[in-house]
């Protein structure tokens, strides 16, 4: 399980990825943010720790983002081998210098996007971290996925719920949505490239079984994540969204409440929450 102080310290690693000092420092200093990426990572981690996984697993992160997982299975588990794909120069680049630090050898960075993938039965774990709603043909993109891993390979999958079915705390965040952009390595805050950002409104519980099983898959569990205490903890954190010049001032002036807000929402079962995640298998 993440305990609090590997949660806290989520993203630290990527101190030698960021461009500038003063993102170094905060970095370093403090880790990611985000607050929901700190969410969704843990819910993550902590389900990936109850599989039986081989003891030389062969792990995919697809759209790695901040690589939060994809670094910290790499240092828990050295015998294993993980490669990360991420689309967004910045991102992929930023990983690629954390991994030179020395510190990964058993990790490979790949800059350019999973919907290329044409690989057979390699691997044992296959990781998707709210990518799929960003996907147009969904099943056909979860069907390279059921191709690349092995007969008994999971996938562990997490997806935002519909936006219209989240709960809300602050009214003004039933208006948040998500943007994005393929940016240009040398200029890390000036977003170049607009892609599209969800293509549908998220998923359903049952949506996203039925594209799950359309794929070949055989689904273990179905999770609900994210509950109030973390909501509360993400509008906090992402309080001035429409104002990015705040949001690194905002998460050092929330971190006291929202850190501790958010990891005792990790801890907790969500009957209803305002994401999912699923756990399925290769036959």
């Amino acid at each position: 399980m993440v305990n609090f102080m590997t949660f806290v310290g989520m993203g630290r690693h990527q101190w030698r990825g960021q461009a500038s000092l003063a993102k170094k420092l905060f970095f370093l200093l403090f880790g990611t943010p985000d607050i929901h990426t700190r969410l969704r990572n843990s819910y993550v981690l902590n389900r990936i720790a109850a599989l039986d996984l081989p003891e030389q697993c062969r792990v995919l992160d697809g759209g790695f983002g901040r690589g939060i997982t994809l670094f910290e299975l790499s240092r828990r588990h050295p015998r294993w081998y993980l490669t990360g794909v991420e689309l967004d120069p910045v991102m992929a680049r930023s990983a690629q210098a954390v991994r030179d630090s020395g510190h990964y050898e058993n990790l490979q960075i790949i800059e350019g996007s999973i919907e290329t993938l044409d690989e057979q039965s390699r691997y044992d774990l296959i990781i998707s971290m709210d990518i799929l709603e960003h996907i147009e043909d969904d099943v056909a993109f979860l069907q390279r996925y059921l191709q690349a891993l092995r007969p008994g390979g999971y996938l562990v999958l997490h997806v935002p719920k519909r936006h219209q079915m989240q709960w809300r705390l602050i009214p003004a965040f039933h208006e948040f949505h998500v943007e994005s952009f393929v940016r240009d390595p040398e200029k890390d805050d000036e977003p170049q490239v607009r892609v599209p950002g969800h293509v549908r409104d998220e998923y359903t519980r049952e949506e996203i079984q039925q594209v799950v099983k359309a794929a070949g898959f055989k689904i273990m569990s179905v999770q609900e994540t994210v509950g109030k205490l973390g909501e509360v903890a993400f509008e906090l954190n992402q309080l001035f969204w429409p104002y990015p010049a705040l949001r690194y001032l905002l998460a050092l002036l929330t971190f006291p409440v929202t850190l501790p807000l958010g990891y005792w929402d990790t801890r907790q079962e969500h009957p209803v929450g305002n994401s999912l995640l699923v756990v399925a298998a290769k036959a």
